[in-house]
């Protein structure tokens, strides 16, 4: 009887906890891939037909191209147009990212939390696509025969992003939305806690049969193949419904701590005193300033050590919220502006960049310490996610296994 105890509990951990686990394990790494190509595409310099001509570029230098689908050209190659000139990609054995269009709006978090879901196929899989479809590309361009060639290039995987959004969005949404619903709802779980579940109640069944002395573990091993669908049985229901509104803020404060040190990783690590203005250069040489200051009453000019700037129009505004402490209206405290700039005279004026991809945000606190505060918040909701799930398991399974044995004789 050990002998069958034991096989219950090895189906349960194989097929209802370690192989969900590997697909969880993999599904995360696959988007934390993607995220950390995003982030280095954003950073590479735009592809010019200049950069196509030089001589480095035939060993695959690393540049990004903004444009349309211009025509396809046999089964795995598609020529990109920005108006100007055209480039290639090869995309045999490449995933396309799919950005669906969302609603445009001022705050940051608030497009977090309404974008659509983004979409990862292989191109193999892409059976059409018509012409004028915006296109982004980032990865090893290539010179053959004076026509730039963007390549998979191994540790420089080649990143295809058909949006449907303003090229401005592709890296908030990326990044937002670059991610899995529920680690544990991945391309393993179905199929493993199907199996688990069939052997479950055919090994049942099949003790059952036997002889009357196994029917304890017989009732134990249809409540095990039976415990897929526990979580959505009364009474421990309504904390199925909790697990997942717990599990879909740590989700979203994962997202927010991602998205909230985005406009960091162009400048280097701040060095002691360096809290005012901090100037830099985008991939395309572009200047591009992280200014600290107060906000005046009105939300349109930013102080820092004194100087009164004012903020482009269409600044975009980051308040991280933390689940009810976010403070939509208020000016107070500190606050972190983004954005491109021009000098005028002996001073700037601040401007949207011409990089799409660099961030013109206005952000309430300090990116670093707000994506920490997002980290510790996601690690709070993650173990609450955790805790309820576990409760809905163990109020229901006993009840399952109870009803079960007043049910078979």
């Amino acid at each position: 009887m050990s002998w069958y105890f034991a096989l219950i509990l090895g189906i349960v951990a194989v097929f209802y906890a370690a192989l969900p686990a590997v697909g969880a394990f993999v599904a995360r790494a696959q988007w934390r891939r993607f995220r950390k190509t995003v982030v280095a595409a954003s950073r590479y310099p735009t592809a010019t037909p200049a950069s196509v001509g030089k001589a480095h570029v035939s060993a695959g230098g690393l540049c990004r191209f903004f444009g349309t689908l211009e025509a396809i050209q046999g089964d795995d190659r598609i020529w990109i147009t920005n108006g100007r000139f055209s480039v290639a990609a090869d995309l045999r054995g490449v995933r396309v990212y799919l950005i669906p269009e969302s609603d445009a709006t001022g705050e940051a978090t608030a497009s977090l939390a309404t974008a659509a879901e983004l979409r990862s196929v292989p191109w193999s899989r892409v059976f059409s696509l018509p012409e004028g479809t915006p296109v982004f590309v980032g990865g090893a361009l290539f010179s053959e025969e004076g026509r730039g060639v963007f390549r998979d290039a191994g540790r420089n995987p080649l990143l295809v992003v058909i949006h449907d959004c303003a090229r401005e969005s592709i890296v908030l949404r990326a990044i937002g939305s670059g991610r899995q619903r529920n680690e544990f709802i991945n391309a393993f779980t179905l199929p493993s806690a199907a199996i688990g579940s069939l052997s479950l109640i055919l090994l049942a069944f099949s003790l059952l049969a036997n002889s009357p002395e196994f029917r304890g573990l017989a009732l134990a091993a249809l409540t095990a193949g039976l415990a897929p669908v526990c979580p959505f049985l009364p009474p421990g229901f309504p904390l199925y419904f909790a697990y997942r509104s717990a599990w879909k803020k740590a989700r979203f404060m994962r997202a927010q701590r991602d998205v909230v040190r985005l406009p960091l990783r162009y400048f280097p690590p701040a060095v002691d005193g360096q809290r005012g203005l901090r100037a830099t250069l985008l991939p395309d040489m572009e200047p591009y300033i992280m200014i600290r200051g107060t906000l005046d009453e009105g939300m349109n000019e930013i102080v820092s050590e004194g100087v009164r700037m004012a903020l482009p129009a269409d600044v975009r505004r980051l308040r991280v919220n933390l689940m009810g402490r976010a403070k939509r209206d208020s000016t107070e405290g500190s606050w972190v502006a983004f954005t491109g700039y021009a000098e005028e005279g002996d001073g700037i004026r601040l401007r949207k960049p011409d990089d799409p991809m660099a961030e013109q945000v206005l952000v309430h606190g300090d990116p670093a310490e707000l994506s920490l505060a997002c980290e510790r918040a996601a690690r709070k909701y993650q173990s609450i996610s955790a805790v309820f799930i576990s409760l809905n398991i163990a109020m229901n399974l006993p009840l399952l296994f109870i009803l079960l044995s007043l049910l078979i004789r």
